[in-house]
C-alpha cells in the first residue's frame, strides 16, 4: 500500500478547505497545478503520531461539520458561496483557534509551491544561491 493512500480522504476535504481559503485566480496557478495537496501526506508522515491522528480527525471533522450546522450537506458537496458561509461560521465561533490553524496550513501549502511563489514575484532558487554567495564570500558554514 502506497503512502497516501491512507490519506485520500483527507487530502481531497484539504484540498476543498484550501481552494475555499486562497480562491486561486488572478494570474496565481489552480489548485491542482500546484503540490498543495501532495504537501499534505508529506505533512501528516513526517508528524509525531498523535499530531497526525489529530490533524487527520480535525479534517474529517471540518468535512462533517456542515451537517451538523444545518448547512444540507458536507463540506466538498456544499456550493462555493456555502462552503465560505461554514467556513466564516467556524471562525466567528468557539472552534475559532482550529478552523484558523487549519486555514494557515491551507495557506502554507499553497503559497509555498514554488510555482505559485514565481506567479507572486518571489524566486526562491535565487534566494537560496544569493545566500549561498554570501555565506561562501564571508566564509560562513
Amino acid at each position: 500500500m502506497s503512502q497516501a493512500k491512507p490519506y485520500l480522504r483527507e487530502a481531497d476535504v484539504f484540498a476543498c478547505l484550501t481552494d475555499a481559503v486562497v480562491a486561486p485566480g488572478d494570474g496565481l496557478p489552480a489548485l491542482d497545478r500546484t503540490d498543495a495537496v501532495g504537501f499534505l501526506a508529506g505533512y501528516l508522515d513526517a508528524s509525531p503520531r498523535a499530531n497526525r491522528i489529530g490533524l487527520r480527525a480535525m479534517l474529517l471533522a471540518l468535512e462533517a461539520g456542515p451537517l451538523a450546522l444545518g448547512f444540507g450537506a458536507r463540506l466538498r458537496r456544499l456550493p462555493s458561496p456555502a462552503r465560505h458561509a461554514y467556513l466564516s461560521r467556524l471562525e466567528r465561533g468557539p472552534l475559532a483557534p482550529l478552523a484558523q490553524a487549519l486555514e494557515a496550513l491551507a495557506k502554507l501549502a499553497y503559497y509555498g509551491d514554488d510555482g505559485v511563489m514565481r506567479a507572486l514575484g518571489y524566486d526562491p532558487d535565487a534566494v537560496v544561491a544569493r545566500g549561498r554567495a554570501v555565506r561562501r564570500e564571508e566564509a560562513r558554514w
